[in-house]
């Protein structure tokens, strides 16, 4: 698992460009390890911790990845400096959240009213949560934790310690919202389940690739990297090209870097292709290597929004579901 821990600034500059790739990695896949989702809920779930300490009336004691803190029963005013899609998956809507949760075109229709974080530096990000007199912080940023737990009740999530299904549910149980988590996650996973075999059916014993291009650079992914691939590999079942399934599905690798040279034994018979923001792309679109591929050829490309794909919150997950259908169903019968 990558490291997200990253100071708000001056390294927010970085955290645009870092953030889409470090911020898209999950150690979980959507199908939850029954072992670890247990160990994971038991230990961390604020609902499930039992504490010998004694909180004010008002207040709970919450068991988080830098020990016991005391949270509001009712946090009203929330600031995140990552997570947004997992309080508004719940219907809670933080009253600051970061320029790269806001990014996400997914969110766009729920986040009126939400105030994007100055980020010009340290002091203009602190000065704005503090202005804001937040009762409750929800931090990926260990170097920012003390700073934050200074202004209010701090929770910091540990990036890579759970899975996405637990990160959501520890969210919404932090805001009182459990069961809507349980809820979201089970209508999730029905609608994944019921069209698995469908889309088993359309695509048959042929493969399925993620392609992404930065400047100069190709990158491909398998299951531990959001873009989709844990509905893909984990809970459809599809198959990768052998180096990505040993690799990035089987194993632990979560992205590879490869020449274009080398691409051929990456991409399957469907790729689906993103391209980061503001980056030329024509190294690889308008190689004859790229335009001889069977999928290129046959048209089986889905291109994505990389702004959009790169992040791995709930609703994410589901827009991602509902494109991924839509795409595969055109090829019904091909």
């Amino acid at each position: 698992m990558m490291n997200l821990t990253r100071k708000l600034a001056p390294a927010f500059a970085v955290l645009a460009a870092v953030s889409l790739l470090a911020g898209c990695s999950a150690q979980g896949k959507d199908k939850v390890d029954t072992e670890n989702e247990s160990t994971s809920q038991n230990a961390k779930s604020p609902e499930n911790q039992s504490s010998t300490s004694a909180a004010k009336e008002g207040m709970r004691i919450v068991e988080t990845d830098k020990g016991e803190v005391e949270i509001p029963e009712d946090p009203r005013t929330i600031v995140s400096d990552y997570y947004l899609g997992e309080f508004l998956a719940v219907d809670v809507k933080p009253a600051i959240a970061s320029p790269y949760s806001l990014s996400n075109p997914f969110l766009s229709d729920k986040v009126d009213g939400i105030k994007e974080m100055d980020i010009t530096s340290a002091e203009t990000s602190l000065e704005m949560i503090a202005a804001q007199e937040p009762d409750l912080i929800v931090t990926i940023t260990e170097a920012d934790y003390e700073k934050y737990s200074q202004i209010a009740p701090t929770v910091y999530i540990q990036d890579g310690k759970r899975s996405d299904e637990d990160v959501f549910r520890y969210i919404a149980d932090l805001v009182g919202k459990r069961q809507e988590a349980e809820a979201y996650i089970a209508d999730f996973n029905r609608r994944a389940m019921n069209v698995k075999d469908e889309i088993r059916g359309i695509v048959g014993d042929r493969t399925v690739s993620i392609v992404e291009v930065w400047p100069q650079q190709i990158y491909t992914m398998g299951s531990h990297f959001a873009r989709g691939g844990s509905i893909l590999y984990d809970m459809w079942e599809l198959k990768a090209p052998e180096a990505v399934q040993t690799h990035m599905v089987d194993g632990d690798t979560q992205y590879q870097v490869v020449s274009l040279e080398a691409l051929p034994e990456y991409t399957g018979d469907f790729i689906f292709y993103g391209v980061l923001a503001d980056t030329d792309s024509s190294f690889v679109e308008e190689s004859q290597l790229w335009n001889s591929l069977d999928a290129v050829k046959e048209g089986r490309v889905l291109p994505y929004e990389q702004v959009s794909f790169m992040h791995r919150d709930p609703i994410t997950y589901s827009a991602q579901l509902d494109i991924f259908i839509d795409f595969f169903r055109g090829f019904e019968g091909k």
